[in-house]
C-alpha cells in the first residue's frame, strides 16, 4: 500500500517517484526496475521511497487510483471516460498484465468510484453495489488485458467499439429468443 501524506513535500516526492518509473518502464520491463534504479532517475533516498510505499507495486497502485480519478474527472460516459484514459496511458496496464497484478486495477477502481457521484446511488445496497463493481472492473480487466495482449493494434475507441459489440452479442445470445 501507499502512504502519501497530504503535505507539499511528501506529495513532491511522490511525483518525482512516479515520474521516474514511468520514465524506467519505457526503457525496460518493469519487473527488472530496481529501487536503486528509482532512486537515481528521482533523486529521492530509499527511506522516501519506502516511506511513501511498501514495494515497487505499490507506485503502480498509486499510478491506477490517479489514472481513475483523472478518467472519472473527465465526466461523461464513465466506462467511455475509463476506455479512453487507459488507451492513452497503456504503460501502465502493460506493467500490470506483465507481472500478473491486474487485482491491482480491480481495487482501485473500487476505491475511487466509491467518491463517483454517478455511482453513489448504487452503494445503498451495498451487495448490488459489490456486483456492480464486479462486473465493470471484470470486464474492463479483461478488455484492456486482451488488448495489451494483443499488441494493441487498435484505438482506444476501437477497442470501446468492440466491447460494446461483443456485450451486445452476449446479451443478444443470453436474453434473445
Amino acid at each position: 500500500m501507499y502512504h502519501i501524506k497530504l503535505d507539499k513535500r511528501t506529495e513532491a516526492s511522490a511525483k518525482l517517484i512516479t515520474e521516474a518509473v514511468l520514465a524506467l518502464m519505457e526503457e525496460k520491463p518493469f519487473d527488472a526496475i530496481t529501487i536503486t534504479d528509482i532512486q537515481r532517475r528521482s533523486g529521492v533516498s530509499r527511506s522516501t521511497f519506502y516511506r511513501s510505499f511498501d514495494k515497487l507495486e505499490d507506485v503502480l497502485e498509486l499510478l491506477c487510483d490517479q489514472g481513475f480519478q483523472a478518467a472519472f474527472d473527465r465526466g461523461g460516459n464513465v466506462p467511455v471516460a475509463v476506455f479512453r484514459y487507459w488507451s492513452e496511458n497503456s504503460g501502465i496496464l502493460e506493467a500490470l498484465v506483465q507481472i500478473r497484478r491486474t487485482d491491482i486495477l480491480y481495487s482501485s477502481f473500487r476505491r475511487t468510484a466509491a467518491d463517483h457521484p454517478l455511482l453513489q446511488g448504487l452503494q445503498e445496497d451495498e451487495a448490488q453495489y459489490d456486483y456492480f463493481v464486479s462486473i465493470i472492473t471484470s470486464g474492463m480487466v479483461g478488455i484492456l488485458t486482451t488488448w495489451v495482449e494483443h499488441g494493441k493494434t487498435e484505438t482506444g475507441d476501437e477497442v470501446l467499439e468492440k466491447a460494446i459489440g461483443a456485450i451486445g452479442s452476449m446479451a443478444e445470445m443470453l436474453f434473445g429468443e
